[in-house]
């Protein structure tokens, strides 16, 4: 994502920035239509501890990266370990003025529910999260399979999740040396709600989410021989895991893709390095299911079916209502779940930052932005994990975003209205799904 001149030719470029445009322009529509509804039937509610928290945290690295390095990552790591703390001893609230935050405790609330969800013990996997499926059931386990050890199972998941984001932001910080930027960088991502999920989020959408990808192919393309090879394995083996651990992980593996192809040099060059990408991340996604057909032996099942947004007509999907998107309500929904994601902040890319720069970040975020306008999620608003993990595209824009000190606050500006935004949907039950009873 540095500066220069870009791999693709000039015409290319433009083509492709005018198709990102559009798509951000319907993306806006969606933002104006949410507004209107949100004007007519919302009231505004204030961001609970867990959004001061890492809010407070981004504020204190972004105050440090003006000082020496030495001192910006002394501060960045005690903040990261900071925020480790606090994802374990300021859980989330369970429900939110009698709205679920999640599907989780209803899964939770009896062994039947939990092992109809969580297979492991009649060697069932579920391939949409196949590995987060084997983790949950082995916690499970090591929890003594009671009526208390699904609960205490979700809470350990998103907590080791939690670690693992962090982690990999102190892995991204050492590998561009505590720069300005990265800092920037790290402050930016530990503010945006998607880090809400690991404070004893129930659901596991979150374990599709890394933010460690984005900064090691920007250092593959800044740099030649091992080291471009070393971060571009290494982001792909990331975005492998957590592509692993819910499927939702799978828009980010194949901008991922894309955004290496921007790599300096010849076309073999930036092929190579694609492909590098993809075949390390599609080996640590797909590579478990041998395990547990070989060595476990377990079955792999296909259980889940998206749910896909109409366009001009309202349909019927798992006995709920799905509004078209052309139309108010859908439009506005769409809006709703398109800021919650982070569009935003990739609009905000876009109108802040051109030439080569903003390139990979376009080709990271456009297969999300695509699938955003055509997924229904069933169970919206409340399954919160996929809704804040769908748009890895944030991160790309957070990272471009990163790049002056402006930029950041003006980014992290938006991140406080994001966090208001969420717990105002949360509080005053905005868009809950229409139910068609049996019989209707």
């Amino acid at each position: 994502m540095s500066p220069g001149r870009s791999p693709l030719g000039r015409h290319a470029v433009w083509l492709l920035t005018f198709a990102t445009g559009v798509l951000l322009i319907l993306h806006a529509t969606g933002w104006v239509a949410a507004a209107v509804i949100f004007w007519r039937k919302a009231t505004i509610h204030a961001p609970r501890l867990q959004s001061a928290i890492v809010i407070v945290l981004s504020m204190i690295i972004l105050d440090s990266c003006a000082s020496d390095r030495g001192t910006r990552r002394r501060v960045t790591v005690a903040a990261l370990v900071l925020a480790a703390i606090a994802f374990v001893v300021v859980p989330l609230p369970k429900a939110f003025e009698d709205h679920g935050l999640s599907g989780g405790p209803s899964t939770a609330a009896s062994r039947q529910q939990f092992e109809a969800r969580f297979s492991l013990a009649q060697g069932v996997v579920h391939f949409h999260s196949h590995l987060g499926d084997v983790l949950m059931g082995s916690l499970d386990k090591a929890f003594g399979r009671s009526a208390e050890s699904p609960g205490r199972a979700y809470d350990t998941m998103s907590r080791l999740a939690g670690l693992l984001f962090l982690v990999e932001l102190v892995v991204a910080g050492s590998w561009h040396r505590w720069s300005r930027e990265v800092c920037r960088y790290i402050a930016l991502v530990l503010a945006t709600p998607v880090c809400l999920l690991y404070f004893g989020y129930w659901e596991l959408g979150y374990l599709s989410v890394t933010a460690g990808v984005v900064p090691l192919l920007a250092l593959a393309r800044n740099r030649g021989g091992v080291h471009e090879q070393a971060a571009t394995l290494t982001a792909g083996f990331e975005q492998g895991l957590h592509t692993a651990g819910h499927g939702f992980g799978l828009t980010g593996l194949a901008g991922g893709a894309l955004a290496a192809l921007c790599t300096r040099g010849t076309a073999l060059r930036r092929l190579l390095a694609s492909l590098t990408f993809a075949s390390s991340g599609v080996a640590l996604y797909l590579g478990w299911i041998f395990i547990y057909l070989t060595v476990a032996g377990l079955q792999v099942v296909w259980s889940r079916q998206l749910g896909y947004r109409p366009f001009f007509e309202p349909m019927v999907f798992d006995r709920r209502i799905a509004n078209p998107l052309f139309s108010l309500e859908g439009l506005g929904e769409f809006g709703l779940f398109s800021a919650l994601s982070g569009v935003p902040l990739f609009a905000l890319a876009m109108a802040t930052t051109g030439g080569a720069r903003l390139l990979p970040a376009i080709l990271y975020s456009v297969p999300a932005l695509i699938f955003l306008i055509r997924w229904w999620p069933v169970s919206a608003p409340y399954n919160l994990d996929l809704l804040l993990a769908v748009f890895p595209g944030q991160f790309a824009a957070l990272w471009v975003l990163s790049s002056s000190r402006m930029k950041s606050r003006a980014a992290l500006v938006i991140i406080v209205g994001l966090h208001v935004l969420l717990w105002t949907t949360l509080g005053s039950a905005m868009f809950d799904r229409v139910w068609i009873e049996a019989g209707q």
